[in-house]
C-alpha cells in the first residue's frame, strides 16, 4: 500500500449485491478527496457512510470489521474526471469563444459555465458507471 492510496477502516453496515455500505470507524478526512463523491452521507461525529462496489461482497456480512483501500490509480482517475478535465472544458470554452467569436465578450465566461453545467449533467448520468470503475480492496481485521 502506498501513501497515495485512500484508506479507512469500518465496519459493515449492509451487504447489497456487488455492494458493501460501511460506517467508518474514524473521522475522515476527505477535504480534497478526489474519491468522496462516493460518500454516501456524514455522520455528526464526522464518520461516515461509504458505499463501495465489489466483486467480493458476497465474501463479507454485516457487522464484520474491515479495512478498504483505493490504488491511487483510482483516485488519480477520479481527479481526472472531477477536477482536470472540468478545468480543461471551461478553459476551452472560454478561449474557443474569445478566439473564435472577439466580439461577444464577457459571454464567453456565461458559455463556459454552460459547458460546465452540461457536463455536470453527463457526470450526474453516469455517476454509477464511474463509481464502479474505482477499484476497491477490501481485507477483514
Amino acid at each position: 500500500m502506498s501513501k497515495e492510496d485512500v484508506t479507512h477502516r469500518g465496519v459493515i453496515e449492509r451487504v447489497e449485491r456487488h455492494k458493501l455500505v460501511v460506517r467508518t470507524e474514524e473521522p475522515c478526512k476527505c477535504d480534497g478527496c478526489a474519491i468522496t463523491a462516493l460518500c454516501s452521507g456524514k455522520e455528526g461525529n464526522g464518520k461516515e457512510l461509504l458505499t463501495i462496489d465489489t466483486q467480493q461482497a458476497e465474501n463479507f456480512s454485516a457487522g464484520d470489521k474491515i479495512e478498504i483501500t483505493a490504488t491511487s490509480g483510482s483516485t488519480l482517475r477520479a481527479t481526472w474526471w472531477a477536477l482536470a478535465l472540468p478545468t480543461i472544458i471551461f478553459g476551452g470554452t472560454i478561449l474557443g469563444c474569445r478566439f473564435g467569436f472577439p466580439d461577444i465578450g464577457g459571454w464567453s465566461i456565461a458559455i463556459g459555465f454552460g459547458a460546465l453545467a452540461v457536463y455536470d449533467l453527463f457526470l450526474y448520468s453516469y455517476r454509477k458507471r464511474l463509481a464502479q470503475k474505482i477499484s476497491w480492496k477490501v481485507v477483514k481485521i
